[in-house]
């Protein structure tokens, strides 16, 4: 809830609409696959709220984490600059494809990311289910959990974790 307060105060309600990446967005993107519920994870999430383009970054475990809310405005094709609200710093990044690991379809780097992360991995499953729906979309702990229903590997990860 936090978040989502605090990401809309950082957003405000003007400005022009400003279309996230297709190739980034609305879906969850991790640096590599947690095995068990208390592996660390980096992950990234880019969708709209409101009318800007806005994300998060993650790191942190399905039990703790730390987030870092940014908006993302296009300056080119495949470029972009990633203001982080809390520093309200501007880092430039480029984005390219690059080969996933096994087990995942879509592999992007992110050059110029302020995390130093660079490399996120994604499945087709794990698009966002509520575009535009607001700054509940950049929740990735409560995301994870809800593109368990339709992932395995996520699904494991979750029930090792109410087993523990």
């Amino acid at each position: 809830m936090l978040l989502a307060v605090g990401l809309m105060a950082g957003l405000g309600s003007t400005g022009c609409k400003n279309d996230p990446p297709t190739d980034l967005s609305d879906r969850l993107w991790v640096n590599e696959m947690p095995t068990g519920p208390r592996d660390r994870v980096d992950a990234l999430v880019l969708t709209e709220v409101g009318k800007r383009a806005a994300g998060s970054f993650y790191h942190g475990s399905v039990y703790r984490g730390a987030h870092d809310s940014f908006i993302w405005k296009t300056t080119g094709k495949d470029r972009g600059t990633i203001e982080l609200l809390q520093d309200q710093r501007s880092y430039e990044i480029q984005t390219k494809p690059c080969k996933p690991d096994a087990g995942f379809d879509m592999c992007i780097k992110l050059e110029g990311d302020p995390t130093k992360v660079v490399r996120y991995q994604s499945r087709k499953r794990w698009a966002i289910p509520r575009r535009g729906k607001g700054a509940d979309a950049l929740d990735i702990p409560a995301l994870m959990l809800t593109l368990a229903d339709e992932d395995e590997a996520l699904e494991a990860l979750f029930e090792r974790a109410w087993e523990d």
